[in-house]
């Protein structure tokens, strides 16, 4: 070979190598995906059922709040309903039966309406723990009678 011919492969060899490095050089480094933002629910629900000021007004706030912590503490999802219309028993009632139609396995009902359609539906429905709360104080304590109803992971 000439020495023309060395000189021309050695001088791609050496941009080949050039560029490799700088290849390497610029290569973004692998990225670790974010965590997930979103928390994992079990498969248990928890429900809320208050007169039309929904959950904006006590005592039904007060029962919002303390049952977030619950969902919170227990990984269990917690959902809410408003009876709208008429706020008599019977309409609280069907309202009462949507949420244990959407697997609601415990349902604290907010407010005396409410209280007296869930007295009323505990018997037709034996696996669905009703609570009810009447006033601030039972609001305060209802995380302590949910905690142990929840069941075991």
């Amino acid at each position: 070979m000439t020495k023309l011919s060395w000189w021309s492969w050695g001088g791609i060899a050496g941009l080949a190598v050039i560029l490799a490095v700088v290849a390497w050089i610029a290569w973004p480094p692998p990225t670790t995906p974010e965590p997930s933002r979103a928390r994992e629910y079990r498969d248990f629900d928890m429900c809320i059922l208050t007169d039309s000021n929904g959950i904006a007004a006590k005592p039904a706030s007060a029962a919002w709040a303390a049952l977030q912590e619950v969902s919170k503490r227990h990984s269990v999802r917690l959902s809410y309903l408003t009876v709208s219309g008429e706020q008599t028993e019977a309409n609280a009632k069907q309202f009462l039966n949507t949420q244990v139609q959407q697997r609601c396995g415990i349902i604290v009902a907010v407010g005396q309406t409410q209280a007296a359609a869930a007295d009323s539906l505990k018997a037709s429905y034996p696996k669905v723990t009703f609570l009810s709360v009447t006033s601030d104080s039972d609001a305060a304590g209802i995380s302590a009678k949910v905690n142990p109803l929840i069941p075991a992971a």
